[in-house]
């Protein structure tokens, strides 16, 4: 007995000593992995839902389309751009490694019958039509048009009978909504041809002949007129007139010129910003922009900014496009010759009505608040119901941060009121307001806000397409309200999010209307916070609500089929990638169809796991650690812990090893050896630097106690943009990290505050006062608490390393702030490094440079974290 204890003694060392070494066996990430590692893109559903195609590919040459159905897997090398037939008989896709080489290729799914299209065309199938195609060919250059012009071939083909119809010189076409009809314009040396082809028929219709060239055109809703914007060639400036169309006989209706009835002096008709019809296709909807002739007396230009204190916008703005341009909106009502005004530069945004009734629409304005654009939180506007047949507005709301909408049936609009939190209806005939959410005992704002701003929501879905019911998300659950208060609000998630403690969130169809069936089947994600479970759940028409997935993963890209009987969807983990599954509408009968990179078990990966802490200032928070796969509890590992707001809601999602272009990529630090911590940061006002402390180094304080096996000695922490900010701070409070690495700082939030947002042209002044910085106040107003949150100021008290990286064209956060805060440091004698990418943004575009830049990194760690030798650039 005691030789087979001993036996088998040996035989469970043994086995010990081979998996040690089997994890010790495995690779580690390294910047070869970056480019070879593979992604999932152009998932697709066919309409029937018996279909499904996919690509996977990487960032080297590496490119396979996946077409398939439940029983076979085709793989088709160097295939891309995937589309089915209305029909889901035919598929398109095209083939070839090199854009010159690229075929189009045909498959009958049927039979299997292929065919290619050579000559790099654009294939795409038309939607009126079971299977008919669009072949569009460049075919030659026609140097008696101005600038070259390219003409095209195009050609609708008939794969099912094999029949087409050519259009050659080709300039330009449009298709009719239902894609029925399709508006050709030919040229051919200097005589231009604009053609009608009724696509069912076959039958063509030539409007006009000679020089003529259209810049917008389109469609009624039942494609029974057309309605294009056309050069007024015989005028000597550029002028535009809209001409209307009868599709079935070719007839010009009506035409609108800049002198027709009711067009603003000083305003001519836009070529290319707007033209549509009702849906009742009465009226055709333009715009006008103001006319100035230009000034032939040649001068040289003074080149010259005056900023003024009155002005309502700054030089930046303007050059950014946030000014607003003067121009105008109308309707043309067709058979009338008149044009009504519907909104001008007081009133320059207008919503425009869908359905049949059409008597009342949304105006709206931020015209007298753009001085306070980069001071508020959010812009602000105020709301017109406009008459749609006088072109009447009379303003019924001000000073609103949100826009309102209107029913469908255009008797109500909705908007949020910050002020109470609550979110109200006005009928629009009688004015009357009512507060929609004040009686349901539900959370309609964002209790846990904390920034300094107005009042925000989370969220709404829209009006019904019927009745009066609005729909309103929750903090988990979405309600339906009727704004005539005549019925009782209905929580159509059944209170299951608030029971449960899961947020449910309505998913938008593929085709985003504006106006939602509630007769359709609806589908939600669902995130359960406390225990970061994911999935989906679906609402039926018979008003039940059922999961269909919930687990301890990360879902996305739910692809339903048309006919509703089939979908897509992918799952994934800190370890598996996001896969692809096949599944009916129900979640049943499910079919994992894609392995992405099997390659991932040849190397040392890691895990995730949530941990909790109370923070200095008595709040509870959530973090994720992660681990090497070969994690051992008896060694010591270094530690770096990353951080920026709330983070802990990514536990499950998938960290592909990846070049850096601001942060640390989790699976690449602990494949390496290192462990990753990141913490949920809460902030209060006026103090971020603070509020940043008391959360992070209280969770590494927790886990220090907690875990033995991290090296309390070797922490480094890491930070971009609001996350640098973060670290610039800590580096400044406490001596417990070795190494810091912060991206995009802000060192001095007294400069900082009257800077520029360059991207936006904007002043940092909000950023400051109401949002991420969260100081609650202007700078004169509390001067102490800019330079005590200014890591700026505590530069004698650094003892931590810093690596940073700050890059000449940052819009979000001026590059002068890394330059201060390095100054700063040299100036003192610290350690510092500081890396600046010429020509880059906030973010690390160029991949040559985010190799770079990760390898930098690595090395600055390695050498502060493991004792690695320094790297010759250090």
């Amino acid at each position: 007995m005691t030789k087979i204890i001993k036996y088998y003694k040996l035989v469970f060392f043994f086995l010990l000593v081979a998996n040690d070494l089997s994890g010790q066996s495995k690779k580690v990430l390294d910047h070869t992995t970056f480019n070879s590692w593979k992604f999932i893109s152009g998932d697709k559903i066919s309409p029937n839902g018996k279909w499904f195609g996919y690509e996977i590919r990487n960032k080297a040459a590496y490119q396979v389309l996946l077409l398939g159905n439940r029983e076979k897997v085709d793989t088709i090398l160097h295939g891309a751009n995937l589309q089915f037939s209305s029909d889901s008989k035919f598929c398109t896709y095209t083939v070839g490694a090199e854009a010159k080489n690229k075929v189009f290729r045909l498959r009958n799914l049927v039979t299997g019958e292929l065919l290619d299209f050579k000559g790099q065309p654009i294939v795409s199938f038309i939607k009126s039509s079971p299977c008919l195609l669009q072949v569009i060919r460049k075919s030659k250059v026609d140097s008696t048009v101005k600038k070259n012009t390219i003409l095209n071939s195009l050609v609708l083909y008939n794969p099912t009978s094999k029949d087409s119809v050519v259009f050659e010189s080709v300039l330009k076409h449009r298709y009719s909504d239902d894609q029925n009809y399709v508006l050709v314009l030919q040229q051919e040396k200097k005589i231009s041809r604009l053609s009608l082809f009724h696509i069912p028929s076959g039958h063509k219709k030539v409007i006009v002949s000679g020089n003529v060239n259209y810049t917008m055109a389109t469609f009624s809703k039942n494609s029974d007129q057309l309605a294009y914007i056309s050069e007024d060639i015989k005028a000597k400036d550029t002028l535009y007139k809209i001409y209307v169309v009868k599709t079935k006989s070719g007839q010009r209706l009506d035409s609108v010129t800049n002198s027709t009835r009711g067009l603003s002096s000083g305003y001519r008709i836009s070529a290319n910003e707007l033209l549509s019809f009702s849906a009742n296709g009465q009226k055709v909807y333009f715009k006008s922009s103001a006319y100035t002739v230009a000034d032939t007396v040649r001068k040289k230009k003074v080149l010259l900014d005056i900023w003024k204190w009155d002005q309502s916008t700054i030089p930046p703005m303007d050059k950014k496009g946030t000014a607003i341009k003067s121009s105008n909106f109308y309707q043309y009502v067709i058979g009338n010759k008149k044009v009504v005004q519907l909104g001008d530069s007081e009133m320059p945004y207008l919503q425009f009505p869908e359905g049949d009734k059409e008597g009342v629409s949304i105006g709206f304005s931020d015209l007298r608040y753009q001085n306070l654009v980069g001071i508020e939180a959010s812009r602000l506007y105020d709301a017109y119901l406009v008459n749609m047949e006088t072109g009447k507005n009379k303003m019924v709301l001000e000073r609103k941060y949100y826009i309102p909408k209107i029913s469908f049936d255009k008797q109500y609009i909705s908007w949020y009121e910050p002020t109470d939190s609550s979110w109200y209806s006005m009928n629009t005939k009688t004015l009357e307001k009512r507060n929609l959410t004040r009686n349901i005992k539900d959370v309609f704002y964002n209790d846990e806000l904390d920034m300094p701003m107005h009042s925000t929501h989370y969220g709404d879905a829209g009006w019904d397409t019927e009745t009066h019911w609005f729909l309103v998300h929750s903090k988990y659950d979405l309600w339906k309200i009727d704004a005539s208060g005549k019925n009782v609000p209905v929580c159509l998630t059944k209170g299951t999010g608030r029971k449960q403690g899961i947020v449910f969130r309505y998913i938008k169809p593929e085709k985003t209307e504006r106006y939602i069936d509630l007769k359709a089947v609806q589908y939600f994600t669902a995130f359960q916070s406390k225990t970061k479970k994911d999935g989906y759940f679906v609402l039926k028409p018979n008003g039940s609500f059922d999961q269909l997935a919930l687990s301890d993963h990360t879902y996305g890209g739910l692809n339903i089929s048309e006919d509703g009987t089939a979908c897509l969807w992918k799952k994934g983990d800190f370890t598996e990638y996001p896969e692809l599954y096949y599944s009916d509408q129900n979640f049943a009968n499910i079919k994992k169809i894609s392995i992405t990179n099997p390659q991932q078990k040849d190397y040392n990966w890691g895990t995730s796991e949530l941990v909790e802490w109370e923070s200095f200032n008595k709040d509870s928070l959530q973090g994720i650690l992660c681990k090497p796969e070969n994690f051992d509890p008896s060694k010591k590992y270094p530690m770096i812990v990353y951080f920026y707001e709330q983070r802990s809601d990514l536990l499950h999602r998938y960290n592909a090893p990846d070049a850096m272009k601001s942060v640390v990529n989790w699976s690449y630090l602990v494949s390496n050896g290192y462990l990753v911590f990141i913490p949920d940061v809460v902030f209060r006002t006026a103090a971020p630097g603070a509020s940043s402390y008391d959360a992070i180094v209280s969770g590494v304080n927790a886990l220090t106690t907690q875990y033995d096996f991290i090296d309390k000695d070797r922490i480094g922490i890491n930070g971009h943009s609001w996350g640098g900010y973060q670290a610039a701070y800590l580096i400044t409070k406490t001596n417990m990290f070795k190494a810091a690495m912060a991206g995009a700082i802000v060192s001095n939030m007294t400069s900082a505050y009257g800077g520029i947002r360059w991207e936006t042209g904007q002043s940092r002044m909000f950023q400051y006062e109401h949002t991420q910085s969260r100081m609650g106040t202007t700078l004169w107003s509390n001067p102490l608490a800019y330079i005590s949150n200014s890591p700026l100021f505590g530069l004698p008290n650094v003892k931590t390393p810093v690596l940073m990286m700050h890059n000449d064209q940052d819009g979000s956060v001026p590059w002068e702030q890394g330059i201060e805060f390095f100054t700063g440091l040299r100036r003192l004698n610290k350690p510092a490094w500081m890396l600046n990418y010429k020509g880059e943004g906030h973010l690390l575009e160029k991949k040559e440079n985010k190799e770079d830049f990760t390898n930098k990194v690595m090395g600055f760690f390695d050498y502060y974290l493991k004792d690695k030798p320094k790297p010759d650039w250090m």
